[in-house]
């Protein structure tokens, strides 16, 4: 018998497919195109956001950013655009930080599987969109990013084009069998971060799964790692790669790699390796699949968050449970 977690995992391929419909058939027609747009939201609500910004990072034709906290960006009024995103609708500072957007002239929009949020739209009638409940948020990535793509499309932000759904479900419905296998080859990456530091290394757009990556390890795994993000770390972090390190703490390069990404990335990614090996850092790569950009996406989403349920499990934690942030926010909302 299977947990939670698992079955989320397990179904992620049909939540693709559910949560892309849901965001098609969204009516936004009373929406012109904003100046730019803020997408409002923080931990696993936020997360889709800041991969589908930078997957689509070349094709904006205005600002868009990802803004996390109870404040909005100052110029964020008349003629822009928020994007509140909070799974449970009851997101503290996703819901001050629409309040006071709104407050500010901004036009609104909002994602939630109900709770405040759902009801702040109706109260001021705007346009919500009202995905599945009864997950844990960082579960429900497909419903907190997919309708993210749509909104862009139709505010003509970004170029209207058929997403490759298909072709990113049957590639998920055949990582799900390899990766979910207890014995397959997520759960051999899994075995391999056993009592080390990972070190996080992604390129280009896969920094964003990097940061995805690090949050499901800390919340699904409750381990620690380091994000190394390609260029940004070659201009600091990478002065603290040395055989100390590797004495100290044990670390794991986990390189997350598009094989077919371009060549200054994968350069890079190939000097990054060879300095980590002189200093004596293992490493494990996980390879994007696919043939398009969204695809190459989400199977690497896929990939590392199976990975950081069988770390969960091989450390025998509960990867569902998150006892110390829902202690921090139960103290935090008594203040």
């Amino acid at each position: 018998m299977h947990d939670k977690m698992w079955e989320w995992l397990d179904e992620f391929p049909g939540q693709i497919e559910h949560a892309a419909k849901l965001g098609e058939d969204w009516d936004l027609d009373g929406l012109e195109r904003p100046e730019s747009i803020a997408f409002l939201g923080i931990g696993g609500s936020a997360i889709g956001a800041t991969l589908v910004s930078d997957l689509y990072r070349q094709q904006l034709n205005c600002p868009v950013v990802v803004s996390r906290g109870d404040q909005p960006p100052s110029w964020l009024g008349k003629g822009h655009l928020a994007v509140a995103i909070s799974y449970s609708g009851e997101t503290k500072e996703t819901l001050t930080s629409y309040r006071r957007a709104l407050e500010k002239g901004a036009s609104g929009i909002s994602i939630s599987s109900g709770g405040s949020l759902a009801a702040l739209a109706q109260e001021r009638n705007l346009p919500h969109l009202l995905i599945a409940g009864g997950m844990a948020p960082r579960a429900a990535l497909g419903y907190t990013s997919l309708p993210l793509i749509h909104v862009l499309q139709k505010l003509n932000v970004i170029p209207s084009a058929d997403l490759a759904l298909d072709a990113t479900r049957r590639l998920l419905e055949s990582l799900r069998v390899e990766w979910g296998d207890r014995a397959g080859a997520g759960a051999g990456v899994a075995r391999r971060l056993i009592a080390h530091l990972p070190i996080l290394v992604g390129a280009g757009f896969t920094c964003s799964i990097a940061r995805r990556f690090q949050a499901q390890l800390a919340e699904n795994a409750k381990a620690v790692s380091i994000l190394f993000e390609i260029p940004e770390a070659l201009h600091n972090l990478v002065e603290t790669v040395d055989i100390k390190l590797a004495d100290t703490l044990n670390p794991i390069a986990v390189y997350l790699e598009d094989p077919d990404g371009p060549e200054e990335w994968r350069a890079l990614l190939k000097n990054v390796r060879t300095t980590f090996q002189g200093a004596g850092i293992e490493g494990v790569v996980v390879s994007a699949q696919g043939d398009d950009d969204l695809t190459k996406l989400f199977s690497l989403v896929h990939k590392t968050d199976w990975i950081s349920y069988h770390l969960a499990k091989l450390k025998a934690v509960d990867p569902l449970t998150i006892p110390i942030i829902t202690a921090l926010k139960e103290k935090t909302s008594h203040q």
